[in-house]
């Protein structure tokens, strides 16, 4: 008895296994378990389709998306201004120092 033959021995035990697990397994599924699993996932998928209609929309995200815009664009002018402003001082700054020393 060769490896060959010990292999194919081994695949036709594995096959007759699987078919006699499958067709014992399938005599504990009952009908009414399928119809408890069913109606538990209806529930949750009606929960989760509740939710959804009072979260944003496509539109709301987009006016988010908007003001999110505006307001960047308001602190990135600010910013420029602050630097602006931060340079004008520091030249008064040196001015006075320069004033002092003289």
């Amino acid at each position: 008895m060769g490896i060959e033959e010990l292999k194919l021995g081994l695949q036709a035990i594995n096959l007759l296994a699987v078919v006699w697990l499958g067709l014992a397994a399938r005599n504990k599924v009952t009908k009414d378990a399928l119809d408890a699993k069913l109606a538990a996932h209806s529930d949750r998928l009606t929960a989760i389709e509740r939710d959804i209609k009072h979260g944003p929309t496509h539109d709301d995200l987009k006016r988010i998306h908007s003001r999110l815009d505006k307001v960047c664009e308001d602190f990135s002018a600010l910013s420029g201004e602050l630097k602006g402003k931060g340079h004008t001082l520091d030249l008064i700054h040196e001015f006075l120092l320069n004033e002092k020393r003289k």
